[in-house]
């Protein structure tokens, strides 16, 4: 789902597992850089080599330098890994002087903006107000945006495996002390050796995130898929031979090659364009963010405007109703308001790929329909047609649509759902699941509109349920109908009759 027009697509599952409290945050670099205009790792190494005055000769300046030779001549990055400069460094330096000038190299030079932390921790709040964000930044911004904010860092962070929570902020590679003049408690993951040790070693950083990534869906958000933090967490836990469950990353880069270098890591790339400082991102982050504060409201926002048709839409926001189906809650909610019956042709995907068709002199100012035009959702795949006057090319059966059951749908079935051998549920038709109940109660309330009758005269069944309902409207509502519309009805549901069990029949049949 889009929160704006051209930002990037969120995945519903992550929505719904943000939801429930089951996301964790995983905040680089590029969170610092965005607003606050702290600098990203490679920019760090260069403050610290500037900071110490490192020679012109040294090794740590000369493997800097042709890092960014080859990300110009190349354009690929992660050749040359951040952290090695900082282990070169330590061949000149104290740790203690190192870390000391990262901290220096993080105060920034104005009073930074803290907008982008705040976006995030609104997001990383769960329903049960815990906050669930992980960070391998030094600095203190997510502290700053938050004053009453806890904080975990390494090495003491929270062993999920004994019942401990994430609840505040956790620094998985240290952070500076209050005054920013050197590193607060066991000091920074810096260098390589630092690396090896709080991931293969000692392993506690590859333990903690290897118990996060059982319980929770993991999302980056600042990092690119070859920078250290990222090399070294998923590497540990391949190491570790654990299954993952859902892990996303926030990629500025739209290309397939940087999408691969996730998905070769086994994470589920979210592109969006950097255009602009990474507006789109931040944009929809914030939409996010308010949406988090309050899903109802946001609910009933989209609702609104539903009612509208989907005709009066644009793509990404019809991909918002979609959304809001896709769960038993919304779905509900979208029941009892009863949007119009054009959304039947969103929710069904051969409707939205349906030929071209002409208007007949309807509209004489186009004449031309595009169905896809008016239903497509923004994240449809484009309907590939070689003559306007044939059926979409596209297969239906990978698009979405809302009367197919889905897995969030399976999650809570009761033996209503099933049908039995012998028995109570031998003779009694299965139930549907509450998300399509909800729809076929929807379905009942918008009968009056020709666009219903039409949809089910399309179909070659439909759940005898559903069919209860229209008829129970018909026999209760009989001056809210159109004449012609209640016969067609009629008709309709006389030719639905064999699939009626042997008590249910309507009364023009009876007579």
């Amino acid at each position: 789902m889009r929160f704006i027009e051209n930002g990037p697509a969120i995945p519903n599952e992550l929505l719904n597992a943000r939801d429930a409290g089951q996301v964790v945050f995983f905040c680089g670099a590029g969170v610092s850089q965005a607003r606050a205009k702290l600098p990203d790792f490679f920019g760090l190494a260069e403050a610290v080599l500037q900071d110490l005055h490192a020679p012109e000769n040294s090794d740590a300046r000369k493997v800097l330098n042709k890092a960014r030779d080859l990300g110009k001549e190349l354009s690929v990055t992660g050749l040359i890994s951040a952290d090695r400069i900082f282990g070169l460094l330590e061949r000149d330096f104290t740790a203690r002087d190192i870390q000391a000038a990262v901290a220096r190299s993080l105060v920034s030079k104005m009073e930074p903006d803290l907008s982008a932390h705040q976006i995030l921790l609104r997001l990383a709040t769960t329903p049960m107000s815990r906050t669930q964000l992980v960070t391998t930044n030094f600095d203190r911004l997510f502290e700053k945006s938050n004053g009453t904010l806890q904080h975990h860092q390494y090495p003491r962070l929270p062993i999920l495996s004994r019942d401990e929570v994430i609840d505040g902020v956790v620094y998985l590679h240290g952070r500076v002390n209050d005054d920013y003049t050197g590193a607060d408690g066991a000091g920074l993951i810096l260098s390589s050796s630092d690396f090896g040790h709080a991931y293969l070693s000692e392993g506690r950083a590859t333990e903690f995130f290897r118990e996060i990534v059982r319980g929770y869906v993991v999302v980056f958000i600042g990092y690119s898929a070859d920078d250290p933090p990222i090399h070294y967490l998923l590497e540990g836990l391949r190491k570790a031979q654990d299954p993952c469950r859902q892990i996303f990353a926030f990629q500025c880069d739209e290309s397939d090659e940087a999408i691969a270098r996730w998905r070769h890591k086994g994470v589920d790339a979210i592109s969006y364009s950097q255009a602009n400082g990474h507006c789109a991102l931040w944009e929809t982050l914030e939409k996010w963010a308010h949406r988090a504060d309050d899903p109802n409201s946001w609910r009933r926002t989209v609702l609104d405007l539903a009612m509208a048709g989907p005709e009066k839409l644009q793509p990404h926001q019809r991909g918002q109703v979609a959304h809001i189906v896709s769960t038993d809650e919304g779905t509900r909610e979208f029941a009892e308001l009863a949007p119009p019956a054009e959304w039947l042709c969103v929710f069904d995907p051969s409707c939205r790929y349906s030929r071209i068709e002409q208007s007949y002199g309807l509209d004489p100012e186009n004449p031309i329909v595009d169905p896809f035009s008016l239903y497509g959702l923004d994240f449809d795949s484009p309907p590939q047609r070689d003559d306007p006057n044939k059926q979409s090319t596209n297969p239906q059966s990978v698009a979405w649509d809302a009367f197919v059951s889905s897995a969030l749908d399976r999650q809570d079935l009761t033996d209503d759902n099933f049908a039995a051998m012998r028995g109570h549920y031998a003779v009694t038709i299965p139930r549907l699941p509450k998300r399509l109940d909800w729809l076929g109660l929807w379905l009942a309330k918008v009968a009056n509109q020709a666009t219903t009758v039409w949809w089910v005269a399309r179909q070659t069944a439909l759940h005898q349920g559903i069919l209860r309902q229209i008829e129970w409207g018909l026999e209760h509502r009989h001056g809210q109908m159109n004449p012609v519309i209640r016969t067609a009805w009629h008709y309709l549901l006389l030719a639905l009759k064999p699939v009626y069990p042997a008590w249910f029949c309507p009364d023009s049949a009876r007579r």
